[in-house]
């Protein structure tokens, strides 16, 4: 008879050592191993990521391709709010001369779609119309643009020349919406004044542009929310805490931004800090938590320069850092698509852009993780050992939530990530029988790779191994497990792209063939029953890969 495929052997096994209460030995330790217990109480895991997402400037949602997008980030990974820049700028018409009154027609396309979707805006209070600047002239020759007034994109820079006509058009702004859409609507929407003090220094000018802003909009109706300083690099946090009360302004939330490529990342004291980023916007959160008002980061991603967004990488770092800041009250990705203009539209669909999504809709590993954390559990488990977040600059870490579904509903978000910057790949010449630095090479650790190098030993690193294991009670041990993967060769269409030409315009065969490319597959995994009330799931993690199990 022909011979019994060795997973359904295994599985046989397992199925006959449970029911005669026989249990498999432990495997050998793994390099990572990760330890809970069902018994134990859980804590609340709120979806605080998906408060918010970013988009470019705000003509942008005029566009069908940014509007089919933003409705898949909306069913997909249940976003509930958006973030853009630029509802003041040229390109939106609203003040097309000074004294002649306002044009909120583009405005009301975007806000209506978003009404008509059932998402609410953060309204970033920018840019400046020109009708209210005196540059180009001969007093101020030069306007100073956010991205150097390239294509249709105009984000003029500059204070106002009269802080009273900005009140008088934020004003005439918030009662336009109210009208338009109700108190009650606009009540729930946030008005954040600016974005990272671009033309706008702090204290001044930027005091004086945030009180005009706050009391133009309470004006309206006291109970609409207002905040700042939306800075980059959580800078001023503290000092614009100390200003608005010095002032008696109102703050209804403490907004800021920051990216793990920023600055306050990169010193000698940082550098090793695995989480300097989740550690940066903690320290930020805790100065609003102190006056009891809620902290939002309207900004970040995984980072600038060498960092991906196109590849599993981003998909680690979310999977990791969701786990370590529920202290938040809102997490905005930059950005869920690249229909995107701040450096003119790119047409190839892998650039690095900031998008969860290509241009053509292709969706990133990123997105995937999005994906698959919108339905996750809302209840978190106590994970221990050698892993993130227990111990702090462990590459791999482990979310452990309690699922709605039937069964144990036990869900594990693991991921193995590194700071890029901090990542060297090795890969061994086997003409020289050296090890050279090379991006596709499999190893991290020079030693390692040289061993094996000049033993004549040319195969790819082995992968890291983590071990969960899972306390339960008797009659109460997961008996199947499915896995759901990122990485190099799983769920990555960039990979695809590459292989099939990296064409610059794909047409619709390969647009499908790219899709099935970013789709995540669901895998069997074996729980391996150690014990009366011990369960183990062993997995290998390669670096930058992330992984959903559920049991």
């Amino acid at each position: 008879p022909p011979l019994t495929p060795p997973a359904a052997m295994r599985a046989w096994i397992l199925s006959a050592a449970a029911a005669q209460d026989l249990f498999l030995e432990p495997a050998p330790p793994a390099d990572f191993q990760a330890a809970l217990d069902l018994g134990q109480d859980p804590t609340a895991f709120p979806h605080f990521w998906q408060r918010c997402i970013g988009s470019g400037h705000m003509l942008l949602g005029t566009r069908q391709d940014w509007r089919q997008h933003l409705k898949l980030a909306r069913d997909e990974l249940g976003m509930q709010q958006i973030r853009g820049h630029g509802i003041f700028d040229d390109d939106m018409s609203v003040v097309p001369e000074k004294g002649a009154g306002y044009e909120f027609y583009n405005v009301d396309q975007v806000f209506d779609y978003l009404v008509e979707l059932k998402m609410r805006p953060i309204v970033e209070l920018s840019f400046m119309p020109s009708a209210l600047v005196s540059c180009g002239g001969k007093q101020q020759p030069s306007c100073t643009y956010a991205f150097n007034n390239h294509a249709g994109y105009k984000g003029l820079i500059m204070p106002p020349d009269d802080f009273q006509d900005w009140h008088d058009m934020v004003l005439a702004l918030a009662q336009h919406l109210v009208d338009r859409y109700g108190l009650k609507e606009v009540q729930q929407w946030h008005f954040e004044v600016w974005n990272e003090m671009w033309g706008m220094t702090f204290p001044e000018p930027y005091m004086s542009l945030y009180n005009a802003s706050a009391v133009a909009l309470k004006s309206v109706d006291p109970a609409l929310r207002v905040g700042g300083p939306a800075t980059m690099q959580t800078l001023d946090v503290a000092g614009f805490i100390n200003a608005t009360a010095a002032m008696g302004l109102p703050v209804d939330f403490v907004s800021t931004h920051f990216y793990p490529t920023d600055p306050q990342c990169q010193t000698a004291g940082t550098k090793s800090d695995q989480d300097c980023f989740a550690h940066t916007v903690l320290a930020a959160q805790k100065l609003a938590a102190h006056i009891k008002k809620p902290f939002f980061l309207t900004e970040y991603n995984n980072g600038l320069g060498s960092s991906s967004r196109d590849d599993s990488s981003a998909a680690a770092f979310i999977f990791r850092n969701v786990g370590m800041l529920t202290k938040l009250d809102l997490f905005s990705w930059w950005t869920f698509s690249d229909v995107f203009e701040e450096q003119w539209m790119r047409s190839d669909p892998f650039h690095n852009g900031f998008g969860l999504m290509t241009v053509q809709g292709t969706r990133k590993p990123a997105w995937r993780a999005f994906e698959l954390l919108a339905s996750a559990g809302t209840q978190r488990l106590d994970v221990k050992g050698n892993v993130s977040p227990v111990e702090g600059n462990a590459s791999v870490s482990v979310l452990a939530l309690k699922g709605d579904g039937p069964g144990l509903g036990l869900q594990l978000f693991i991921a193995n990530f590194k700071r890029v910057e901090d990542v060297t790949h090795f890969k061994c010449n086997q003409t020289t029988q050296q090890c050279d630095q090379d991006p596709d090479g499999t190893y991290t650790d020079e030693s390692l790779c040289s061993a094996n190098c000049a033993a004549g030993v040319a195969r790819a690193a082995p992968a890291p191994t983590l071990s969960v294991t899972i306390t339960h009670a008797a009659g109460a041990a997961p008996g199947t497990a499915t896995a759901r993967w990122m990485d190099k060769t799983r769920a990555n269409p960039q990979a695809a792209w590459i292989k099939m030409g990296s064409p610059r315009y794909p047409n619709s065969t390969q647009l499908e063939a790219l899709d099935q490319a970013s789709r995540v597959v669901e895998e069997s995994v074996v729980v391996t029953r150690v014990s009366a009330t011990q369960s183990v799931v062993r997995l290998e993690v390669p670096l930058f890969s992330a992984v959903r199990v559920d049991l």
